[in-house]
């Protein structure tokens, strides 16, 4: 079995999406003074590599912690979308990879765009989903899908569509991957587990793929 780390680390002066509030952690006790390490902290709940859940959207709807914990667990597909060209991602698109993408729990998009991550280019221009292409995946029964970019509707938008035909259908959205390319090739299980905080609409997770066999001439 081998695991493969798609998270970015939860620091005081990561990356975040403009507006968002830089995490804070501060030290309620330490070793030094009190015998024992505890630390106080203060983050947004859309902070980094994390999970969006119905109730992000939609009043009254499914937040993470009232999802059974299988929900986050299951086989994944990974869609290398590295050089579509910048229109939005189309249904015909989706159609050549339709057998992986049906026999899939999650669907990953793999852009490329995480090699922004940490620059100012990163928060626009990222591939979206055609909303075509968003209908007709909301119709498979996934448990979620994931992007290695900020969003998955364009910055500017207001109504976010694409967010709301997934969400509404019950996916959990994960954004902010990292590391695709290391499961090219590859079958692996998704691992997205959030904590079960009450209410929780959103949560950073430690998104990992894990990987039974490989190729010897495919290394990890």
């Amino acid at each position: 079995m081998h695991i493969v780390d798609l998270s970015y680390p939860v620091t005081a002066d990561m990356p975040l999406w403009p507006g968002t509030p830089a995490p804070n952690f501060s030290d309620l006790h330490t070793v030094g003074r009190d015998g024992f390490g505890e630390r106080w902290l203060q983050l947004s709940s859309h902070t980094g590599t994390h999970l969006d859940a119905p109730a992000h959207l939609f009043e009254g709807a499914v937040s993470l912690d009232r999802l059974p914990v299988d929900h986050f667990i299951g086989k994944g597909a990974l869609l290398d979308l590295r050089d579509a060209q910048p229109e939005p991602l189309s249904l015909d698109q989706l159609l050549l990879q339709r057998a992986t993408i049906e026999s899939a729990e999650f669907l990953l998009l793999h852009t490329g765009w995480s090699r922004f991550w940490g620059t100012a280019a990163y928060d626009r221009g990222y591939p979206v989903f055609a909303e075509e292409a968003a209908a007709w995946l909301a119709g498979l029964g996934l448990k979620g899908v994931g992007i290695d970019a900020p969003s998955f509707d364009d910055p500017d938008s207001e109504e976010l569509p694409i967010h709301r035909r997934l969400l509404g259908a019950g996916f959990v959205l994960i954004e902010n991957l990292t590391a695709l390319d290391r499961l090219g090739g590859h079958e692996f299980f998704l691992s997205v587990l959030p904590l079960p905080i009450a209410g929780a609409e959103a949560c950073p997770v430690r998104a990992v793929a894990l990987i039974a066999s490989f190729a010897a001439n495919q290394p990890i």
